[in-house]
């Protein structure tokens, strides 16, 4: 699995020196074989392959020790469906997969046609493996939610909201993905001064443990609190938790991404219209890590996860913040070998011993 990956994320990099040269046919018969080469690598992976795949293995079998309200219908659906075909676990992974791969790839050709396999090695970097590798529930409806910010940013707000829904349908955190509806693509100097704050005073609570969670009525997240409250009064945060924010690399490079965004937001939305909304949507998935991480560090990772989504949406852009594209592509490309290799020891540890 690793030379897949290896071989995969090269062939990416590779194409994205020279892909203005090709023609659009070509592009989409590239990007197609890749395509359905990563939807058979998340799909045919070895049950030991990744920290989270043993556990899907286990859930699969019904002989996990998981708290069975955190299980959406749909992985009930597609696991009975799975196990009527009389497959084993494999089918479970190649059916997210088919259904997660090409929702990211569709709305990152949709967001960058002018350099598709650049913004295809920023996705191969760290995003497919955290959402197709690891969290391959999330990661459906994190795709679904790129989706959905693009409708918004293009005013089809129905269209926006349905994606949001159906994302529900695969892992329950997307609903906090409502939140979108009440952002806007304007940033007045004022919202400038409260983004910049966010971090430094995100910092201060999250190393505090400040819990903020008894300020949310149970009522309104369906008891998913006292079920987090659970998994940490049995002590299974450390094993889910992965590693903490102050150790993740992934987690620092997003810091230094959202404080250039912001500076040069005014630029970067010439060339990239979502940027303003992905900024704000970032900003929530840091309050979301910082303020939750004193109740629960899975929640607080989990959700900072699916609204960090965003953040390709600004490495995205900053492609376009150099002048030649040569050196936009190099500088990009430098910092997503950088997190592809940060990204196999953080999330396919385990690979690198087989």
């Amino acid at each position: 699995m690793v030379v897949s990956l290896v071989l995969i994320f090269i062939t990416s990099l590779t194409l994205s020196f020279f892909e203005e040269r090709l023609s659009q046919r070509d592009q989409i018969v590239m990007y197609v074989i890749i395509g359905i080469a990563l939807i058979l690598t998340a799909g045919l992976r070895g049950f030991d392959s990744t920290p989270d795949t043993e556990g899907y293995v286990a859930m699969f079998d019904g002989t996990a020790d998981a708290i069975q309200e955190l299980v959406e219908p749909s992985f009930s659906l597609i696991t009975s469906i799975m196990k009527a075909m009389e497959f084993d676990a494999t089918g479970m992974f190649l059916t997210y997969a088919v259904i997660s791969v090409p929702i990211h790839l569709s709305i990152l050709w949709k967001i960058s046609k002018d350099y598709p396999f650049t913004i295809l090695t920023i996705y191969i970097s760290y995003y497919y493996m955290m959402h197709e590798m690891v969290q391959i529930r999330a990661g459906i409806a994190a795709g679904l939610f790129l989706w959905a910010i693009y409708h918004y940013v293009e005013k089809r707000k129905i269209a926006a909201l349905t994606c949001i829904l159906v994302g529900i349908f695969f892992h329950y955190s997307a609903t906090v993905g409502l939140i979108l509806f009440v952002t806007t693509d304007r940033l007045p100097r004022w919202q400038k001064v409260i983004l910049y704050s966010i971090i430094p005073i995100g910092l201060v609570v999250y190393f505090s443990k400040i819990d903020i969670s008894y300020l949310i009525p149970d009522s309104l997240t369906g008891g998913k609190l006292a079920i987090y409250r659970e998994l940490n009064d049995r002590g299974s945060e450390e094993e889910l938790s992965g590693w903490p924010m102050e150790r993740n690399p992934l987690i620092w490079m997003n810091f230094i991404l959202y404080y250039a965004s912001i500076f040069y937001s005014e630029y970067l939305s010439e060339k990239c219209k979502y940027v303003v909304v992905a900024i704000k949507l970032q900003a929530i998935g840091f309050l979301t890590l910082f303020f939750f991480h004193g109740f629960s560090t899975v929640l607080a990772n989990r959700l900072n996860d699916y609204f960090s989504i965003a953040s390709i949406l600004l490495w995205t852009a900053s492609v376009y913040a150099f002048a030649p594209p040569i050196v936009s592509k190099v500088i990009s490309n430098f910092i997503s070998t950088a997190r592809f290799v940060t990204s196999m020891l953080f999330y396919a540890l385990s690979l690198l011993y087989m």
